[in-house]
């Protein structure tokens, strides 16, 4: 088989679909060498400089973009021929010949199911094409049933949808963290993370009780998120990290008391995952997949009740037996996730598809 991706979102995305799409590329070229990958993205990425690889560009004038999509990438797939096209991030792919399968993986649906959290842009775009794009699928791939229902909802795409779960990569570290105990946030800093819930569970806490912790928000700022900065800035207590390196994940992880996931909606919500695999006790919301993943294994609250929070956060702090049992189901769950069957897992369905 040849699969060729169109791979943008590694060159401008940091957030999890980046993770997901790279972790899964990394671990198909680790244990596949009989099928033969071709990436198209638009900048240079020392990723794909030993891969057989395509940069075309994005320009800013009015309108390219739109041709790029739709003439120029459909030109160049023709040329290159392959077998099946994956596009990694939604949008398309578009205007190709029958004999190339179409394959789209969809991380969720929050530009159509929660607009308010979305830039006009991205609204705009999805609700154009979105739909088309699902009509004309060979194969859909998503990562949990919550995602699954969501799209049958939106789309009557005849389609077959397959889940490939992301893994999860647990990097070794023995730093130990002998200043001021912390709960731990980790993920974009936007409106659809709930993080003003989280700091106004932050500080009925701190203003309740004598809990000497902190509350560490890491991640990257971004759009919408000025209520978000505002409110954390009040609060000495409070620290915005910024954009965490993937070195600097582990330690951060590793020395967390809780990690804290508020999401109003994820489609799978791999950090709480990751803090799992480090042995952390997790708390996270019920919004989207995050209650059919985490159920088990985590706290989960209402997104919307501050106070619910304030409550489990509380539980974890008093009860030493709740906090190990967290601990060892957690741990237990994430060694059933890794990046190596996630690539298995999506080789199978290119066979089946192809």
């Amino acid at each position: 088989m040849h699969i060729l991706f169109l791979a943008e979102s590694l060159d401008n995305q940091r957030a999890g679909v980046h993770v997901y799409n790279k972790n899964l590329i990394e671990a198909l070229l680790k244990i596949d060498e009989k099928n033969r990958y071709t990436f198209i993205h638009e900048t240079e990425n020392d990723f794909f400089k030993n891969s057989n690889h395509f940069i075309v560009p994005k320009k800013k004038f009015p309108g390219y973009g739109t041709y790029r999509k739709f003439f120029l990438l459909p030109k160049i797939i023709k040329k290159i021929k392959p077998d099946i096209v994956v596009e990694m991030a939604h949008m398309g792919p578009f205007r190709l010949p029958k004999n190339i399968k179409r394959v789209v993986i969809i991380h969720d649906l929050t530009p159509i199911l929660f607009p308010k959290f979305h830039i006009k842009r991205s609204i705009i775009i999805h609700k154009i094409f979105l739909k088309r794009i699902l009509k004309k699928a060979d194969c859909i791939i998503t990562t949990s049933q919550n995602n699954k229902k969501d799209i049958l909802n939106y789309s009557r795409t005849k389609a077959k949808i397959y889940l490939v779960r992301p893994g999860v990569d647990c990097l070794e570290n023995t730093t130990e963290n002998k200043n001021t105990p912390y709960f731990l946030y980790l993920g974009t800093i936007e409106p659809r993370k709930n993080l003003e819930t989280l700091i106004s569970a932050f500080i009925r806490l701190k203003s309740q009780t004598n809990i000497p912790h902190k509350l560490i928000l890491a991640g990257e700022i971004g759009w919408k998120s000025k209520n978000i900065v505002n409110a954390a800035k009040t609060n000495p207590d409070i620290i915005l990290t910024g954009y965490v390196e993937k070195k600097d994940k582990s330690a951060l992880y590793k020395n967390a008391e809780i990690f804290i996931y508020p999401s109003f909606y994820e489609g799978f919500g791999l950090p709480p995952l990751e803090a799992m695999s480090y042995g952390v006790p997790v708390i996270c919301s019920n919004g989207g997949s995050l209650k059919e993943i985490y159920a088990n294994c985590a706290l989960i609250f209402d997104p919307k009740d501050s106070q619910e929070l304030a409550n489990k956060i509380l539980r974890i702090l008093k009860d030493k037996n709740l906090k190990q049992t967290l601990i060892a189901k957690g741990k237990t769950f994430s060694k059933n996730f890794s990046w190596e069957k996630s690539s298995h897992d999506f080789l199978q369905i290119m066979r089946q598809i192809n």
